[in-house]
């Protein structure tokens, strides 16, 4: 369906578009989002006018959704005005604590720390290289002013943890054909790697250090617009009550719908069967209320996956366990699909993998000696004794011959023994039939062992809603929603990195720094109606 036929179709059929999905609509309350009509329909007559009506609460600036969008609350009382944040979870955070524990940044004063630089030109790094490298790998379908404001935010909100002390240390995030260490995370003060928690947690006792008022266990349901189409509040249910809450601007920084398999099976069908990696909470309520508001689509693509190997839980992952083949050197450990056989080089990176290639289920093969490697884990997250722990769990399974391996994953023993055996032969003759560089491979010898991955997906972020550089959500018109902006994960991706996923830690650091500019401009159009 063409993209035009399918907005056409939401304005007239919005019945059908959620036909079947009472799941989602248990958690969204899809049928209380349908007041706020798109400009060139029919309004609610019971909630458009809102001049003399009662309101339980207000403020100059609602910000939805307090993952990334915590910068757009600090941006906003910044500028000088008044804030209330709403997040529909315990606490703030969302996504971003759970799932990404890099943040892409450039010339950073940690890289700086770090000794990083630049193996392409021997000097550090710097914004017009960085704006360079993501150009390049978007193929150019990205707002370079943009693209430029982004990743000055990223840099800036580095730099403010390495001014307060915090320990953050770099690491190259597979960025194509940029050797240069972007990629940045918090050491805790046990010694060890922290998660997105680590990130999420300073901002959050920023924002409580501010004069925002924040509303957790509350859940917006959609946006209230005057008869002109300005925003002018927030319905929002909280403690089993609704409440009304004024506003002048809104930013909408929900995130994705990546846990909302209706939606998926709608505009990803390809990801169909894969899990979720990070919140159940993603479930796409910012789309139901932007569009609902006349919010346009800013395209489709075909959503790159992560490989995760941590357990599924309702279709959810916790965290993103991927596996990581790029840093290593010489590495006795191939990929197989659900046939068995090998698709793709395994040193790429999981940001460059278009999700045809891989299958859902998948296997990870590697050896004795793999395993002996002092610094093989397998995936992020692990560590050597949890490795050994999951191989005497028996989810990671050991077996003696390729035959008894296939087995045991319920493959077929000669495919299994032949992907084994061709791998080898090219490890000996230096070359690979899908272009892994000579001098990552090593032939597998027995024993053998596998883990059992799957397709995880983690961020919708190329299906997003048209924003422009300053983060104005737009119409199907093209022109902006007065008063309401786009942040967080997934409102920006199409004027960020175009139909590309380039980095790791590229949507944690955007979904911040694109929060900051919708939180900034948000706040000056709110004062400017005063």
């Amino acid at each position: 369906m063409t993209m035009e036929l399918l907005e056409e179709k939401r304005g007239v059929d919005r019945r059908n578009f959620i036909k079947g999905g009472a799941m989602a609509a248990g958690a969204l309350g899809f049928a209380a989002l349908a007041g706020c009509a798109p400009k060139d329909s029919a309004k609610d007559t019971s909630m458009a006018s809102t001049a003399g009506e009662g309101w339980d609460d207000e403020a100059d600036v609602v910000v939805i959704g307090l993952g990334g969008g915590m910068a757009a609350v600090l941006a906003a009382v910044d500028a000088g005005a008044t804030v209330i944040g709403i997040e529909k979870g315990s606490a703030m955070g969302g996504n971003w604590a759970i799932n990404t524990g890099v943040v892409f940044a450039p010339a950073t004063d940690a890289m700086k720390n770090d000794g990083a630089i630049d193996e392409r030109t021997g000097a550090e790094d710097t914004i017009d290289s960085a704006v360079d490298d993501w150009i390049r790998c978007a193929k150019g379908n990205c707002n370079p002013d943009l693209v430029r404001a982004v990743l000055t935010e990223e840099q800036s909100f580095i730099n403010s943890l390495v001014a307060d002390g915090v320990n953050v240390k770099t690491e190259l995030c597979g960025m194509a054909n940029a050797p240069i260490a972007r990629g940045h995370y918090i050491v805790g003060d046990d010694g060890n790697r922290s998660g997105g928690g680590a990130f999420t947690n300073v901002l959050a006792e920023r924002v409580n250090n501010t004069s925002a008022k924040i509303l957790l266990d509350t859940t917006a349901k959609r946006l209230i617009l005057d008869d002109a189409g300005n925003v002018r509040g927030v319905e929002v249910r909280e403690g089993g009550k609704g409440k009304r809450i004024a506003a002048k601007a809104v930013v909408v920084a929900t995130g994705g719908y990546t846990a909302n398999q209706e939606m998926r099976a709608r505009w990803n069908p390809e990801s169909a069967g894969w899990g979720v990696i990070g919140s159940e909470f993603a479930q796409g309520d910012g789309y139901e209320m932007l569009l609902d508001c006349g919010a346009s689509f800013a395209g489709f693509k075909t959503i790159s996956p992560s490989v995760t190997l941590e357990k599924n839980s309702r279709d959810t992952f916790q965290t993103n366990n991927y596996q990581i083949f790029w840093e290593t050197g010489a590495a006795s450990l191939i990929m197989l699909d659900s046939a068995g056989k090998r698709n793709r080089s395994e040193t790429q990176p999981y940001t460059q993998v278009d999700g045809a290639l891989l299958t859902v289920p998948n296997y990870q093969v590697f050896d004795q000696t793999q395993l002996d490697d002092p610094n093989f884990c397998l995936c992020n997250g692990w560590s050597k004794e949890s490795l050994n722990k999951a191989i005497e769990d028996g989810w990671v399974v050991k077996a003696d011959t390729a035959e008894e391996l296939a087995q045991l994953l319920y493959l077929d023993p000669e495919v299994v023994s032949e992907e084994i055996k061709r791998f080898n032969e090219g490890a000996a003759a230096g070359t690979d039939a899908f272009g892994r560089p000579a001098d990552t491979m090593r032939a597998l010898q027995p024993p053998y062992y596998a883990a059992t991955g799957t397709n995880g997906i983690s961020g919708t972020d190329c299906n997003c809603l048209k924003v422009d550089d300053q983060a104005r959500v737009l119409d199907r018109d093209g022109d902006p929603i007065n008063g309401i902006y786009g942040g967080g994960n997934d409102m920006y991706y199409w004027n960020w990195a175009g139909s590309s996923y380039i980095a790791s830690g590229g949507g944690a650091g955007a979904a911040y720094g694109f929060s900051v500019i919708a939180g900034r401009n948000a706040a000056a159009y709110a004062l400017s109606e005063k």
